[in-house]
């Protein structure tokens, strides 16, 4: 049995332990989040040990591994804590909000020889999976360029996150097109340099100092390039809180995805949207791409085997991030240095 804990308790970190419930491989021990409140609300749900300091419940509990799923901005510290003393880590996306921290923590986990996997969930969402299933099989041939849009409604940075006007569009949502881009191109095409662009209105008005969007156009090495759009402005009478659609053109063929189109779509009294159908519990079971993926960091543990988005991915995810920002900052175009 893998024995965890949870550092974070939100919506992320509550998912999380949710989904070891459901796992019969492993189990949650102990939690750790600084609000009071939600501590004494999740250890009773959970029935777990809770702590104020994660390093307390590092140092006194029985864990084999600790899933890290604090705000973009506050990975480096408990990685860093957790590698330095052998667990295995689950980390959330972003991996880090600089190059200089991303460094430090890859040297950590390296250094302790510890499994890491960074949570990049869409590679385990289920019309993901099928695309990259297409493209191994070299349906739509060489992958050219990759138009990538994803997109939240104004809820999220002003109601979801108390914590939005700390982060930006930037690293909470381009990480996942990234790391999806840079996936379905190949590993061995990396990103040469970036250009961005970004608005500050609308946000900022309301008291948020933060980006409202964010475009980019990532260069890669094969002389082929990809472009990015991202927003958190949207209305909240969209039919998801969440839009993302790919392009992803191939020299024989094309792919679109859509996720804002879950195949279901409800026209009540007051209002259209379109029901949430990728991740609906299926016999009380959590079938969304986190849950798939924490399945499969379990499964990495227990058979040893190396998961599938490392420390190096995060890396390299946010040296790309990093140099979008860069470019949005200083107007000019920036290059990647591996």
């Amino acid at each position: 049995m893998i024995k965890f804990g949870i550092i974070g308790m939100g919506i992320r970190g509550k998912l999380f332990a949710e989904t070891i419930q459901q796992n019969d491989y492993a189990k949650v021990v102990a939690v750790a989040d600084q609000n009071t409140g939600t501590l004494k609300e999740v250890c009773k749900t959970f029935n777990v040990k809770g702590y104020e300091k994660y390093e307390d419940m590092i140092d006194e509990s029985d864990i084999d591994a600790v899933i890290v799923a604090t705000p973009d901005f506050l990975h480096k510290a408990p990685v860093m804590y957790a590698a330095n003393k052998g667990l295995a880590i689950l980390v959330e996306k972003p991996f880090a909000t600089s190059v200089e921290e991303g460094n430090a923590m890859q040297e950590a986990i390296q250094k302790n020889g510890i499994k890491c996997l960074v949570a990049f969930e869409n590679r385990w969402n289920i019309p993901i999976t099928a695309v990259i299933n297409s493209l191994e099989q070299g349906q739509i041939g060489e992958v050219y360029t990759v138009n990538a849009r994803l997109n939240d409604t104004i809820f999220v940075p002003t109601t979801l996150l108390p914590w939005a006007k700390n982060s930006t569009i930037g690293w909470f949502l381009f990480p996942h097109i990234t790391d999806l881009t840079c996936l379905f191109k190949g590993r061995d095409k990396k990103v040469q340099s970036v250009y961005a662009v970004g608005t500050k209105k609308k946000l900022v008005a309301m008291g948020y100092d933060t980006y409202d969007t964010i475009q980019a156009v990532l260069n890669f090495s094969d002389g082929t390039h990809s472009t990015f759009t991202s927003s958190w402005i949207l209305p909240n009478t969209m039919p998801l809180i969440y839009d993302l659609k790919m392009e992803i053109i191939g020299d024989t063929g094309t792919i679109y995805i859509d996720t804002q189109n879950q195949m279901v779509k409800m026209a009540g009294s007051d209002k259209y949207n379109h029901l949430h159908t990728l991740g609906t519990p299926i016999n009380g079971k959590l079938t969304a791409g986190p849950s798939f993926m924490v399945h499969s960091f379990i499964d990495d543990l227990r058979e040893n085997r190396k998961p599938i988005a490392t420390e190096v991915d995060g890396l390299i995810n946010t040296m790309i991030v990093s140099a979008i920002h860069e470019s949005v900052e200083t107007g000019k175009v920036v290059d990647i240095r591996y």
